[in-house]
């Protein structure tokens, strides 16, 4: 398989996970616990405001992957087509 293959390969696994209804409604909650979590969190708490804060950029970090993966396969898909491989 070529890394061009390889990346349309991922790429459709990477939207499967993006369009998955039970793995984004774990991104929605886990959102949401993390936001009310440092919302009710006291202000003296900034060890556990700091965890909560790397949580949420961790959260975005992962869906950020997963597109970047989709976007990269695309390309893949375009190049391939471009080059008659598909």
């Amino acid at each position: 398989m070529s890394d061009l293959e390889t990346d349309s390969a991922r790429a459709d696994h990477a939207s499967r996970l993006l369009n998955d209804e039970l793995l984004n409604e774990a991104f929605e909650t886990l959102h949401a616990r993390f936001n009310e979590a440092w919302i009710s969190s006291p202000s003296r708490d900034v060890e556990g405001r700091e965890v909560l804060w790397l949580s949420q950029k961790l959260l975005t970090q992962i869906r950020a992957h997963l597109i970047s993966v989709l976007e990269t396969g695309q390309m893949a898909e375009i190049e391939m087509s471009r080059r008659g491989l598909r």
